[in-house]
């Protein structure tokens, strides 16, 4: 039987021939990259009634996000030459293995706990997934699209409000849920994310262009993104008003009420405690020494020399998700990129740098 035809078989079987049963033992490696392989080819076909539910959910979730978030999940998680240059790395298990591994999905972007769940499938395991209430739109309709693609997935792939009964944990969450996931499942193996955050560090060398580029690093989903930039070095002397200027470009943000609402209140609370700001049309930027920053501001700090930040960022390793440079490469931090990148990770692009897939594969066939 030819490959492209694989999956319909599973349409057609007959109560005499072989049982759902029977067929959801045989999904092997090559089975499961061709799943995603399929899943890319139809996941930005989303309907637009489905994008409105997921709005309607979510007043983040605009139409233009879902999109992106969706391109950017076909391109780079979902390629056929990606997956397989990525699984080459591991030694993974050609059939389906007996673990069960719980997923605690965030919500604050489309789609953001959808790396678990490929790595956890592509592994072979059992994926148990409680689905953030704020994205439970769209991850539903990703889990349906597979299920029609290859229905073995629903034995291997299943959504759960309280999770029992499993081997492993993959969750992530805010500070305070933390703390929450390591009391119920401590004792699992575990990988248990917390909040991080993105980092600029301008040289004062930067074009527009690049500029525009950080700019996107800043605003893309409304800057709720752990990769999006929160926080920027500036050198001492620096001119903030062509990056201002730049920044100011993203009119499109004056249209979304949330956010601007946010922008608002934030500036007010900025102008009340005297904080030293640079107020733009859409952003303002404070300074602050703290990596975590409000909706619609952007913190900053000045430095002397690129050796005093890069010793800072390696000391605060635990709170930085990525840091953004223009040519991506100034500092050697394993997870600095080029400006206008935090935001289209690859799928060795690991949150907090710790390496899921060496989990799934190596760790959890030790217990």
């Amino acid at each position: 039987m030819p490959e492209k035809n694989k999956f319909k078989l599973y349409y057609h079987i007959s109560d005499n021939s072989i049982s759902f049963a029977q067929i959801f033992k045989i999904m092997n490696l090559k089975d499961r990259i061709e799943t995603l392989v399929s899943l890319g080819q139809v996941i930005t076909n989303i309907p637009e009634d489905k994008m409105q539910e997921a709005y309607y959910h979510n007043k983040w979730f605009i139409d233009d996000n879902i999109k992106k978030s969706l391109r950017a999940i076909k391109k780079e998680f979902l390629n056929r030459t990606k997956l397989n240059n990525w699984v080459r790395q591991y030694h993974l298990s050609d059939n389906n293995t007996n673990k069960t591994i719980g997923i605690i999905m965030a919500g604050n972007i489309p789609l953001v706990g959808l790396h678990d769940l490929i790595s956890t499938f592509i592994s072979g395991h059992n994926a148990h997934i409680k689905i953030s209430s704020k994205d439970k739109i769209l991850m539903e309709y990703i889990l349906d699209l597979m299920y029609h693609i290859a229905p073995e997935t629903k034995n291997l792939i299943k959504t759960k409000e309280r999770l029992k009964n499993i081997d492993a944990i993959i969750a992530t969450g805010s500070n305070n849920s933390y703390r929450y996931f390591e009391y119920y499942f401590g004792k699992l193996p575990n990988v248990i994310r917390k909040n991080r955050n993105g980092v600029a560090i301008l040289t004062g060398d930067e074009t527009e262009i690049d500029l525009e580029n950080l700019s996107n690093d800043i605003f893309d989903y409304f800057g709720l993104g752990c990769r999006n930039v929160s926080k920027i070095y500036i050198p001492d002397g620096y001119d903030f008003n062509t990056l201002l200027r730049v920044l100011d470009k993203h009119q499109h943000l004056k249209e979304h009420n949330k956010y601007m609402n946010n922008y608002d209140y934030n500036l007010a609370i900025a102008l009340l405690n005297k904080d030293k700001i640079y107020q733009g049309e859409v952003v303002f930027l404070k300074e602050d020494i703290s990596y975590l920053s409000r909706i619609a501001n952007v913190h900053f700090e000045h430095y002397s020399t690129l050796d005093e930040i890069k010793n800072r960022i390696q000391n605060d390793e635990q709170l930085i998700q990525v840091v953004a440079t223009k040519s991506g490469n100034i500092i050697n931090f394993d997870r600095e990129i080029s400006f206008g990148c935090t935001q289209t990770p690859s799928l060795s692009d690991y949150s907090d740098g710790v390496d899921i897939m060496r989990f799934l594969n190596l760790k959890l066939k030790k217990q």
